[in-house]
């Protein structure tokens, strides 16, 4: 699809990374490497809830004007998958990463380098496997007319419970060394407190008094994002993204993609979404399918429960969304 912009035709790709962690050739790789922390890099940070054929339904039903799909992946690619579709661009790690980099089994390592993906348009928008589009949507969800990103700019507070809070507190410390505060607010003052954020801006006033970022408040929702722009962030932070992209696992000095939102808030490059469009909820929760976008986060819970879990939301998503020409 295009749309306008600036009285030219915008491109909108979707990028999506993909593992499956029932695959033994997979399992075999990733078992010659050692990782040092099980809540990082813990089962669940790679369990595949068998819904991506479901996944490539909703977009084909409810966001058919995508240009691209972007499918990154290590090799893996599902049997029932159109790889000849016209829409399609199957991605491997080596494509677009370092070679010194690989293997990775690490998900911000991959995301240091995403704007590399070859075709890639300016205007692309990023989903983990776990972020449905449940409603029909127009481009305008995720870019204004001008071709910015839509974003919430919430404040928020780190609650460390476990390795990772690390990761909220490295692209925090970037911030804070580079950017005042005080600064941002008086130069975006009506991009942080604004209509479409709710109760939000509720939290905003009262963490407005600290004089350094505390925490950004994180949809978890596709994120939408200049190409342009998430290179220059790469580059202006290029320690950090080698340090991150030459992690094979998750670990505690890692940043993410999130520190391309960061920057792009507190230099007020976006422009405010309704946060109502998106919902979070976590996986043995009743589907909600009320609101357009949604998230299905993963918990701990036993092998058991988890296909039990599974199989119901696979039945749901079944019965809703018919076969789409990604599927043979």
């Amino acid at each position: 699809m295009f749309i306008k912009r600036w009285g030219r035709e915008m491109t909108i790709d979707f990028v999506i990374l993909w593992v499956d962690n029932h695959d033994p050739r997979w399992q075999l790789k990733k078992n010659q490497y050692n990782s040092d922390s099980e809540t990082l890099n813990g089962a669940e940070r790679y369990r595949d809830y068998g819904t991506l054929k479901y996944w490539f339904r909703m977009v084909e039903e409810n966001a058919p004007w995508v240009n691209k799909i972007h499918f990154v992946t290590d090799h893996q690619i599902p049997s029932w998958l159109n790889i000849r579709h016209r829409k399609l661009h199957i991605v491997y790690h080596e494509d677009f990463m370092p070679r010194d980099t690989l293997p990775t089994f690490n998900s911000n390592a991959i995301q240091m380098y995403i704007h590399k993906i070859e075709g890639l348009s300016e205007h692309f928008v990023l989903f983990d496997d776990d972020m449905f589009i449940v409603k029909p949507i127009k481009t305008n969800i995720f870019f204004d007319k001008n071709g910015l990103p839509k974003d919430v700019f919430g404040f928020n507070v780190i609650n460390p419970v476990d390795d990772f809070a690390h990761i909220f507190i490295n692209n925090l410390k970037v911030i804070n060394e580079n950017y005042s505060k005080r600064k941002v607010v008086e130069s975006h003052f009506f991009k942080i407190f604004n209509w479409r954020y709710g109760l939000i801006n509720l939290v905003n006033f009262y963490l407005l008094p600290f004089s350094t970022f505390t925490r950004f408040f994180d949809i978890h929702l596709p994120y939408a994002y200049r190409k342009s722009q998430y290179q220059s962030v790469m580059n202006s932070y290029a320690k950090q993204q080698e340090l991150t992209g030459h992690h094979r696992f998750r670990e505690v000095t890692d940043i993410s993609h999130w520190l391309v939102r960061y920057v792009r808030l507190v230099q007020g490059e976006f422009t405010p979404m309704n946060k109502g469009n998106g919902k979070l909820q976590y996986l043995g929760e009743q589907l909600k399918t009320r609101n357009k976008l949604l998230t299905i986060s993963d918990r701990p819970m036993t092998d058991e429960q988890f296909s039990r879990t599974i199989h119901q939301l696979q039945q749901a998503f079944e019965k809703k969304y018919k076969k789409s020409t990604f599927e043979k």
